[in-house]
């Protein structure tokens, strides 16, 4: 089926409207049995989109996207200002900021995931970043017409910011072999145990290029075993595949409890068509169609993750829905997270959980857009209590 192309100044237009603002969950809203604790604020990043918790827990390394405010009119990434930060974990779980930019000179860094096994070029714990979205302008605004410069990849880098590889995913890629058109807007990504690497596509903004591009909505996996190869720029043996997600897919993790892949879509933020009105699907086999979707009618969502009993965590930016967290507990239906103290998020993001058999800690990126001063921008740290998978039982 062919998708229908959203345009990046539509794009813009709805997201901006929408207001990126959502609170806490609506008086009345059916809520998870179990609430999260607020422990932090920390204002210190430029529209801080992803989040991600080292092999060990011990660290937290955040994407700054770096979104240019009213240097232009419509959303856009600015191209080579983004960067990744580092940050301890402390021993109450708040953050300490170690290097504000471990890595820059980055467009649209976003979503991020850690290899849990080593290849013959990546040791096991290589942190992998989505990189070079549209849509995007120069760090002035200027427009960026040229597709050339459509240069999305997988950026592969060790905590201490050394850069080990990258994965090309933009024009003249594999992947604009395979499917008809480079990446667009790689957004985020997630490993099964056997280290394949699944990332978004979004696929806005392809027509800010001349000629443009036709964005294809949906989720890649790239086998563990072609990593290296593809890596080195070479064609690998088994081939990455592609299948179309409708609704503008964003986030991507796979479950600790069954193995599937769990793709989330942000569609009505920007008056995208999504028959799943914020939707959350599960894949098991990347070859089938898409089966239906495990939940829907959530709003505009982005980033998921799970804890350690497999409850699933989704979050939320259309502001007309007032529900900022989704809870999703296994084989049951979404309820509402709440927070102690009430707390107002600003267009969560990709949030993170370090996953343990006690309390658990979910860092939580809110990208702000449009707001025109960087470096003020927050994520908020939250503990979820020890009984939270626990309150799924109930």
């Amino acid at each position: 089926m062919r998708s229908r192309r959203v345009t990046t100044a539509a794009f813009a237009t709805a997201f901006l409207a929408s207001g990126w603002i959502v609170a806490g969950p609506a008086e009345g809203a059916e809520m998870h049995g179990s609430v999260a604790q607020v422990i932090q604020v920390l204002p210190a990043f430029d529209n801080p989109e992803g989040a991600i918790f080292s092999a060990d827990g011990t660290h937290v390394f955040v994407s700054n996207a770096a979104e240019l405010g009213d240097k232009t009119e419509g959303l856009a990434w600015g191209e080579g200002i983004g960067y990744i930060s580092k940050l301890k974990v402390l021993e109450s779980g708040k953050l300490e900021m170690v290097e504000p930019k471990l890595i820059d000179g980055l467009t649209a860094p976003l979503g991020m995931g850690v290899l849990p096994v080593a290849t013959g070029t990546f040791p096991k714990g290589t942190i992998f970043a989505c990189v070079g979205s549209a849509p995007f302008r120069t760090a002035t605004g200027e427009a960026v017409t040229d597709p050339a410069r459509m240069r999305t990849k997988l950026l592969a880098f060790d905590e201490s910011g050394k850069v080990l590889g990258e994965i090309d995913t933009g024009s003249g890629s594999i992947f604009e072999e395979i499917n008809g058109s480079p990446v667009l807007l790689i957004n985020a990504l997630g490993f099964d145990g056997d280290g394949n690497l699944y990332f978004a596509d979004t696929a806005f903004g392809g027509d800010q290029f001349e000629p443009k591009f036709e964005g294809k909505p949906g989720l890649w996996k790239i086998p563990a075993a072609s990593l290296d190869a593809l890596a080195a720029g070479e064609k690998p043996a088994e081939m990455p595949t592609f299948l179309m997600v409708p609704g503008f897919p964003d986030g991507v993790e796979v479950s600790p409890k069954d193995g599937m892949v769990y793709v989330n879509t942000v569609g009505p933020v920007a008056g995208a068509p999504d028959p799943a009105n914020g939707g959350i699907y599960a894949v098991s086999d990347m070859t089938a169609a898409l089966p239906a979707p495990v939940d829907r009618d959530l709003g505009a969502l982005d980033g998921l993750d799970f804890t350690a009993g497999g409850t699933m965590l989704n979050s939320q930016i259309k502001g007309d829905v007032p529900v900022a967290i989704t809870v999703t507990c296994p084989g049951g239906k979404s309820t509402a997270l709440a927070f102690d103290p009430e707390t107002t998020l600003s267009g969560p993001a990709d949030v993170a959980i370090r996953r343990s058999s006690g309390a658990q800690l979910m860092v939580i990126p809110e990208l702000t857009a449009r707001d025109s001063t960087p470096g003020d921008d927050e994520v908020t740290v939250v503990l979820l209590p020890a009984d939270f998978d626990g309150a799924c039982m109930k």
